[in-house]
Formats: structure tokens, C-alpha cells, sequence
């Protein structure tokens, strides 16, 4: 079997008592069965925590939302007490992510982790691949149809990855690439075409504002960023190459398992729709801080990985709305990539 990760993976590290937004705070934390099992056999002071601080397969959150087992100074104790093999799975993965095909398996580092975040940002995308024992744990798909999206991943890859071409013309070829394998999947083509939708900006922000928050201070933060559109400073090449790199992530990470629910344009135009958001969002991170560094970058772009990609509600809801809103149509898109990315 061949694992395919992004090439920067390698260099990931959980930063532990540094980060300033744990993911052991705010998630509900499943807990597999076989750690279960094992954390219902263990003994002892540490065993009667584990027991009390388990419940319905889950950790039972502190009433500011932390895991039990987040310690003061930021650190896990199921790691120190009993070492980082007993994690639970959901644990020792996050946030890694993978998808499973027939001799192949895919993973990377996920966006809302700030240090993963910083990585994908700040390294050029590249593919690296291994041989990994077969791990049998793909689901049924139409091989021909995944051999034409692979095929078509790879280009748009290439694509985005090409910087002689603007990124608005690279996201807006690859909107069509997706079109036309989209194609072959649905009859009749599932998409409202129409470009002429005033204040379409505005609009999809108001569709992000209706999204399920995750985090309290999301809602006030995206709205506040809507009410500046007028105010906020010229589009900034700095950040150019953040928003590529991002969309290479998106595209990378969601293509491929289209190949299972059919939304290889939903995908694309998943990655499209975030990097108009996210560009806004350096443009409002400027307005507030009088600057935007990387790390400004990185930090503006896990907070919305975390309210759209990680919270499986808000994706099905935008998915739905990019195939029914006119205002996310391919041609309106293409439209508002060329306003907003020069």
C-alpha cells in the first residue's frame, strides 16, 4: 500500500502547553473501543479518574469546556501517567487526518491546529509517498471515476502550484476541470449559473454568520469583518502565497474522497469560497492589528478551519448552499475571484 502525505507532515509537532488554542479544550473527545477497554482496566488512584471522568464512550468536559485530563500547565496526564501509546485514537491522530483507497492511503496535517497551520503556510506543497503495510480499510467506489478525479486532482494541483498563473485564473480553471468531471457524475449539471449577483460578497458572508459557531467569539468576529468591507486596506500581494498554499491543502485533502459522495465541485468550490473568505480576513486581521504576519495568517486561517471544515454540520450546510445559491455559481465565483484577488 502507498501512503501519500504533503511533505511538510514529517516536521509536525504538537506544541503542547504553547499553543494558545488546545484542541483538549471546546471538542467533544470519543473515545475508541479498544482504548476504552483498556482505560476501564487500569488500576489504581488513576484508574478510579479515568472511571469517573468517562462517560457515554466520552471525556466529561470541566465546566470551562477542558478535558479532565488537561493538567495546569497544559499538558495531558493520560500521556505522563500512563504514556503517548494509551491515547485514545482520536487523540494520538489529531490533527492528522487520512482517507483510505484500494493500495493507497492518503493523510496531512489539518488547519485548525495553530502549529499545523504555521506549517502549511510557510512551506511550498510538495507530495511525498511510502510503502506502508496493507491496511484494507477502503470503502466501495467506481474505480473508473476515481482514476478521472485523481487525474483531475492532479491538475488542478498543478495548476494552483503553477505562480506564473494569477490565483484567481488558477482557482477559476480549476472550477472548471471540477465542472466538467462533475459532469459525468450528475445529470442534469448541478449548478445555478449566474454571475450577475449584486453584493454577492456580503451574501456568502451572510451565509458563514448563519453557520453553527464552534467557538464564542467566531460570530462577532466574522460579522465584524462583513460591517468593514468599506473601510478595509487594498488586497495584499504579501499574502498571496498563503492563500495558494491553502488552497492546495483544501484541494489535496477533499478531492480525492469525492470519489465517495460525488462532490468533487462542491470540493472546488469549497477551496474557492475560503480563499475569498480567508483573503478578507487578512484584509480585517490588518485593519485591527496594522499588520499581518504569518502567524497573523496562520492563526485567522485555523480559526475558520475550525468552524467549517471541522464541524461536520456546517460543511454539509455549505455544500448544500454552493450547489443551490446563485451567488456561488461558477460563473459568480469566477467573478468575485478576479475582484478580490487583485
Amino acid at each position: 500500500m502507498i501512503y501519500r502525505t504533503p511533505e511538510y507532515c514529517k516536521d509536525f509537532r504538537c506544541i503542547a502547553d504553547k499553543c494558545k488554542d488546545s484542541c483538549c479544550k471546546g471538542w467533544e473527545i470519543d473515545i475508541d473501543e479498544d482504548t476504552a477497554r483498556y482505560y476501564d482496566s487500569v488500576s489504581g488512584e488513576f484508574g478510579k479518574r479515568l472511571k469517573e471522568n468517562i462517560r457515554d464512550g466520552c471525556f466529561v468536559l470541566t465546566e470551562d469546556e477542558r478535558c479532565p485530563f488537561l493538567n495546569k500547565q497544559g499538558l495531558c496526564d493520560i500521556y505522563t501517567e500512563l504514556g503517548e501509546d494509551k491515547l485514545c485514537r482520536i487523540c494520538s491522530d489529531h490533527p492528522r487526518y487520512f482517507e483510505w483507497f484500494d493500495g493507497l492511503k492518503e493523510g496531512g496535517t489539518g488547519l485548525c491546529c495553530e502549529a499545523a497551520a504555521e506549517l502549511i503556510l510557510s512551506r511550498p506543497f510538495s507530495l511525498s509517498e511510502s510503502d506502508i503495510p496493507d491496511e484494507g480499510a477502503a470503502g466501495d467506489y467506481d474505480e473508473e471515476l476515481f482514476e478521472l478525479i485523481q487525474s483531475a486532482r492532479g491538475d488542478i494541483l498543478d495548476i494552483i502550484g503553477n505562480e506564473d498563473i494569477p490565483l484567481a485564473d488558477a482557482l477559476s480553471k480549476s472550477l472548471d476541470i471540477a465542472a466538467e468531471v462533475q459532469e459525468s457524475i450528475d445529470i442534469p449539471f448541478p449548478d445555478n449559473e449566474n454571475d450577475n449577483c449584486g453584493n454577492a460578497l456580503n451574501r456568502i458572508f451572510g451565509c458563514f454568520c448563519e453557520l453553527e459557531p464552534i467557538d464564542e467569539n467566531w460570530l462577532p468576529y466574522i460579522k465584524g469583518c462583513a460591517d468593514s468591507f468599506d473601510t478595509m486596506p487594498a488586497y495584499n500581494n504579501d499574502t498571496h502565497i498563503y492563500l495558494r498554499r491553502i488552497a492546495q491543502y483544501l484541494v489535496f485533502r477533499y478531492l480525492l474522497k469525492s470519489v465517495y459522495d460525488g462532490e468533487i465541485l462542491g470540493y472546488t468550490k469549497f477551496a474557492a469560497v475560503s480563499v475569498i473568505v480567508i483573503a478578507r480576513l487578512f484584509r480585517y486581521s490588518a485593519v485591527n492589528s496594522g499588520c499581518c504576519t504569518i502567524s497573523d495568517c496562520a492563526e485567522t486561517a485555523k480559526n475558520y478551519s475550525k468552524e467549517t471544515e471541522y464541524c461536520e454540520e456546517n460543511m454539509e450546510k455549505l455544500l448544500e448552499l454552493f450547489a443551490d445559491e446563485p451567488f456561488f455559481s461558477i460563473s459568480a465565483l469566477k467573478k468575485l475571484l478576479t475582484e478580490e484577488l487583485s
